[in-house]
């Protein structure tokens, strides 16, 4: 079997074995056979059994990845892997995606903790009146319209749609999906696997939503699992190795550790050994800045907080640092483009 040559920053990215695993009831082998979906690993056969919970390299899973589309002699890998990705492969990630009170609150679980699951892939999501606009980013080099740049696109795909199926409770048919990469010769299977129409040779892989379902609610809702859950995940998140992680993905996480009072750009700098200039330089050669992540991130928040219908927007206000409930008005207005008022009357979609 042909070795795949792997970008050398691949091996900054720590995953779970628990993928591997997936990886080889996909390519449908018996125990006997086990051994070839490791060949050019150098991993024992043993991260295969169950219960393993060894961590492999960024390098070692793509090598699985194409070794384990060698062995199924088919060309639609990619979306029979992403099949089996549904929330419950995700261990706590799915769990709480499952029991969050609502479709966007689901999808900032799953963007928020993919670092757990999934470090070398992250998923920007933008949100408007009109659309959630959920982009694929990944996070090492890998070539153009290779085989592993299209098989984690239908993964990200499929799994976006398994999400969102989850918590609608139904196919969701309005949804429109972009490949950037080539037409593949096997787009035939495309139909059989996705729900919503996909067209191929976009500028970014995206999964988009219309903007009207972001309240929907979750039929398996729980608040109580799901803030204990969060928990969980944020525990879990400290302890991940994310050495490939980009600035802007530390400082996330850095912001979804630490108090609200505590993630000031300077007190993030410092958390992260970099002074302030440093921090913002980097940033900006991600495409973006410390006030935009803070911006997003709050926002995210006080949409979360305004779903809670016994919480007033003064609370809301004060819970995201605000001492003067109007400037936290005025900041929202600017993050969303209506009122906490407003948005607490937009009716959830059914």
């Amino acid at each position: 079997m042909k070795h795949t040559k792997i970008s050398s920053d691949a091996s900054d990215f720590q995953l779970p074995s628990t993928y591997a695993r997936i990886i080889a009831r996909v390519a449908k082998l018996q125990e006997r056979d086990l051994y070839k979906l490791l060949v050019g690993t150098g991993l024992p056969a043993s991260i295969l059994m169950p219960g393993d919970e060894t961590f492999i390299s960024g390098d070692q899973q793509l090598q699985i990845m194409h070794n384990g589309r060698e062995l199924l002699g088919s060309a639609d890998f990619g979306l029979r892997l992403g099949e089996q990705l549904h929330p419950s492969a995700h261990g706590p990630l799915g769990y709480l995606a499952l029991c969050s009170p609502d479709l966007m609150s689901a999808l900032f679980a799953l963007r928020d903790y993919l670092p757990l699951r999934l470090p070398w892939v992250a998923i920007d999501i933008n949100v408007s009146n009109e659309t959630i606009h959920c982009e694929l980013r990944i996070q090492m080099s890998i070539d153009e319209n290779s085989y592993a740049q299209i098989t984690i696109a239908e993964c990200f795909a499929m799994v976006l749609q398994s999400f969102v199926e989850a918590v609608l409770r139904r196919p969701a048919t309005e949804a429109v999906i972009n490949f950037a990469h080539h037409k593949p010769a096997h787009a035939q299977c495309y139909d059989q696997f996705l729900h919503a129409p996909y067209r191929f040779e976009v500028e970014q892989s995206s999964y988009i939503l219309p903007g009207e379902l972001a309240n929907a609610p979750n039929a398996t809702s729980d608040n109580a699992s799901f803030r204990l859950t969060q928990q969980l995940c944020n525990s879990l998140l400290e302890q991940t190795p994310r050495s490939g992680s980009s600035m802007a993905d530390r400082v996330r996480t850095l912001m979804l550790l630490r108090p609200i009072e505590s993630i000031a750009e300077p007190d993030i700098a410092r958390a992260l050994f970099v002074s302030k200039r440093t921090l913002g330089r980097r940033l900006q050669t991600e495409g973006t800045s410390y006030r935009r992540l803070k911006d997003q991130f709050l926002a995210e928040l006080a949409r979360r907080y305004l779903l809670e219908p016994r919480q007033t927007v003064e609370g809301v206000a004060a819970s995201l640092g605000y001492h003067d409930a109007a400037a936290f008005r005025k900041a929202f207005k600017r993050w969303t483009g209506m009122t906490p008022k407003l948005y607490r009357q937009t009716p959830p979609s059914t």
